[in-house]
């Protein structure tokens, strides 16, 4: 089964020729709740800490009212001892634990996340990936033998399978232990990308850009791993024509097959249709399989 990569025009033209794909530490993820659990401790500690401000703002108040004073505390707002605003903030306010600080380093050294979708048709995956539409799908088949012929020396720590989507924040014991389980995890906000990842080791990359704040790991894509590359909306046909033409004078990748993005006349939603080797539409009878749909998810990925 192909899974999607959405990405800019000029990222396939790249990747093509260097035949590199780049593993992403959770930390340099759009979503701050990547690997979430890794702060476990400082959550609890932050809500222990403010239970105790309100505890003792409370007998404060109590204190002073039973003297016929009312006292300054009964001026601060009891949700300013969770939030760390109250006036003795500077030593109330927990610091998350060398430990949690030390976990989450060690995860953003160590592991790397390559994001796929299981769907070439999604609309925002399009608009945001994709250069606005401007940009291409790349199908990659995550089982090619080349594609994971790399060397690790633990492939317990390697891992890939389809991302779960949940309202409740995974929690890690408070030891050394790593769940790899919990880089499969994700809000249900994020549900529609449909997402499959794949994990691997940093010790296995291929190369390491010395980039800031997150240095740049790269891994083999052979040309074996990728199977069709889908043109979205905006692309015009000298761009299409052009890519296809460099990507067939390429023997590596002769066996690329190619689709268009359009958009559908009556819904809110793309048509994917397959492209012949000239770039031209196919007839339905040429491209489609027996059962399959005309068109939406299933003609896209049809089977190669």
């Amino acid at each position: 089964m192909g899974y999607f990569k959405y990405m800019a025009l000029d990222r396939w033209a790249c990747l093509r020729r260097h035949q590199r794909i780049r593993f992403t530490q959770p930390g340099a993820f759009n979503d701050p709740f990547e690997m979430p659990a890794f702060k476990a401790a400082e959550a609890e500690a932050q809500r222990a800490a403010g239970l105790a401000g309100l505890t003792a703002q409370t007998a404060e108040i109590l204190g002073n009212l039973s003297q016929g004073h009312i006292p300054s505390a009964a001026f601060v707002p009891p949700i300013s001892y969770f939030l760390g605003t109250t006036p003795t903030a500077s030593e109330a306010k927990p610091l998350p634990s060398e430990k949690a600080i030390e976990k989450i380093k060690m995860i953003d050294q160590i592991f790397g996340i390559l994001s796929l979708s299981m769907t070439p048709d999604n609309l925002q995956l399009w608009a945001h990936y994709a250069s606005e539409h401007h940009g291409v799908a790349v199908e990659i088949d995550p089982s090619d033998l080349e594609f994971n012929r790399h060397t690790v020396k633990d492939g317990n720590f390697e891992r890939a399978g389809r991302v779960k989507y949940s309202t409740i924040r995974p929690a890690i014991p408070e030891s050394d232990e790593i769940l790899l389980e919990h880089f499969f995890v994700k809000s249900p906000e994020w549900s529609y990308e449909q997402e499959y990842r794949i994990v691997r080791k940093f010790e296995s990359a291929l190369e390491t850009k010395d980039e800031q704040p997150y240095p740049i790991h790269l891994y083999a894509l052979p040309a074996s791993a990728v199977r069709k590359i889908i043109f979205g909306v905006r692309v015009t046909a000298e761009q299409r024509q052009a890519t296809i033409g460099e990507t067939k004078a390429d023997p590596a990748f002769a066996h690329v097959r190619f689709a268009q993005a359009d958009l559908d006349p009556a819904e809110f939603k793309v048509d994917i249709r397959n492209l012949d080797p000239e770039g031209l539409p196919q007839s339905l009878e040429h491209h489609l399989e027996p059962g399959a749909r005309v068109f939406g998810n299933d003609s896209a990925a049809a089977k190669s």
